[in-house]
Parts: structure tokens; sequence; C-alpha cells
């Protein structure tokens, strides 16, 4: 059964102190080697991929933790995805604990569901920029030693998804409301509230967005959703590539990224206060209950 104060409980878990891997040495190791365990605990098979973090001095490894589900499975895989680590100075509650405990709570209701769906639950490492080098390096390691024969097909990719506001009014680009009107609408409809998850998706993956969405609109779950839906023609800027999503789709694997719009809503982003007591966990039970509906109608 699905359980919000565990998800709050893991949160206040992983955000005990920054996951910074070149600041936080000790507690981003010792964050890796919890998911491990709890993924071990959920009945996972445990695999972990190290890769180096490019333009580094002296140099360093990144590791990402995976753990699937059914993994003999011939069905067609999903993977669930989220980073683990955190900017310079910031425990990352919401950036993104969040995630990673969404995951984690996905991983445990499904397993004790019997399904019977290959799902990898993937946790990133170096998604956060690696001065002087960009970010999505543990994502990017993922993707490029993705075969045929574990290449899912679908991928969601959990980003900052745990702050709302009964104060705040959700903040987007000033060129939203033209390139995004489904969206737009669905705003102007919830009052620029910022209670909802935004989905990204492009290709392919609108048809994921699209079963979502569904699944968020059910009377049992009421989640608000932003359908952010990049067209063909549009070129993919880099606010619509900042998380691990990106590297799916340069492969050409239909994904999706959640998000509570990250900086476009949270005051605490990439800063020390983004604390635990600031993320909405019934929110984040929205989320997850969203993506087991839409699995279990096989629609994912």
């Amino acid at each position: 059964m699905l359980s919000e104060s565990r998800i709050q409980s893991d949160i206040e878990t992983l955000s005990a102190s920054p996951r910074n891997s070149n600041s936080n040495p000790g507690q981003h190791a010792n964050a890796a080697e919890w998911i491990a365990t709890q993924f071990a605990s959920i009945g996972l098979v445990v695999r972990r991929q190290q890769f180096e973090i490019p333009k580094q001095s002296p140099e360093r490894t990144g590791v990402n933790i995976n753990g699937t589900l059914n993994e003999s499975s011939i069905e067609p895989s999903i993977l669930i995805g989220a980073h683990y680590d955190t900017v310079l100075g910031s425990p990352g509650a919401d950036d993104n604990a969040s995630g990673v405990a969404a995951m984690l709570e996905c991983g445990r209701v499904l397993a004790k569901s019997g399904s019977l769906r290959k799902i990898t639950f993937a946790v990133f490492d170096a998604e956060e920029m690696q001065p002087p080098a960009e970010g999505l390096h543990g994502s990017s390691a993922y993707v490029a030693n993705i075969t045929s024969d574990n290449r899912p097909s679908a991928a969601i990719i959990l980003e900052t998804i745990g702050f709302s506001s009964s104060t705040l009014k959700q903040r987007l680009p000033v060129s939203f409301r033209l390139l995004f009107p489904r969206a737009y609408k669905a705003l102007v409809k919830q009052r620029f509230e910022a209670k909802s998850l935004l989905i990204l998706s492009k290709s392919q993956g609108r048809n994921i967005s699209r079963h979502l969405e569904t699944s968020a609109d059910n009377s049992n779950i009421g989640l608000p959703i932003l359908p952010l839906e990049i067209p063909w023609w549009m070129p993919i800027v880099r606010n619509l590539r900042r998380s691990d999503h990106a590297p799916f789709w340069k492969a050409g694997i239909p994904a999706v990224m959640i998000s509570d719009t990250a900086n476009f809503r949270n005051p605490n982003y990439h800063r020390p206060t983004d604390t635990a007591d600031t993320v909405d966990a019934s929110m984040l039970a929205k989320a997850v209950a969203t993506i087991l509906d839409a699995i279990a109608r096989g629609a994912i």
C-alpha cells in the first residue's frame, strides 16, 4: 500500500545533509549505499555503474545505483529514474530527494503487487553541474550502455517534484503562453496555483504524458497536471533539457520528465533552505499513484 508517511521519512533521511560528491563525498557515498539497501530490501536486483566525470582535476568518478524488478521478464520494460546528487551547500529535499523517494515508493508498491513488468529504477549521479563540466553525466553514462536487451520502451524521469504553495503563484517563461497552449489553458483553469506537476514530453513521449494525465485526473488521485508537449519543429533549448530525460531523448527513447517546475516555483531551489519541511508529501503521493495507475492499466 502506498504510504505518504514513508515518502516523507525517505525525504528526511536523504536530505539530512548535502549530497554533493565533490564537497560532501562521505554523505554522497552514504546516500548511494542507503538507496542500494532500500532496493535490496524491496527485492530488486541491484547493480552499480561507475563512470568518469569529465574535466575533473583530480579525476573523479560517479556511481549510478540501479534496481530491477522482474529482470528476466520478456515484457516491454519501463525505466523510472531520478538523480540523487545535490548542488553545493543544499540538502536537496525537493531537488531531488523528492524524486528518489517517489521512485522508491513506486518500487515498493509494484514489488508487493505481484507486477510481472520488467521495471528498472535508476538513480543517477552527477546530474548537477560538475564545474567546469555541465551535468547529466550519470544518465548519459547509463544511456551509453543501453543495449537491445535492456532498452526501455518508456522512461519516466522524476525531477524536483515536491514543492507546492498555497500563497505563491506558478511562474513560467513569457513565451510559454504561445508555445504551449494546452499547458497554458490548464494553468489558467488552475488559477495559476502552485499545486500542479508539469509533464514534459516530445515525439513518442507524448503518449506517455497523455496516459499519465488520464491517471492523474482519476477522481481518487486528482493531481493537477501541466502538459508541456514540445512541437516537432521546436529546437530543444536549454530550459527543456535540464534534467536526465535529455540523454534518453537523444537516444530516441520515449521519455517524459515530471517536475514541480523547480526555480519557476520553489524559492528554495539550489539553496540551503531546500529542506524536508518544505516538501509536500501529499503531492508526491499523488504523483506515485498516477504512475502506478498508468502502469496497472497497461498504458505505459
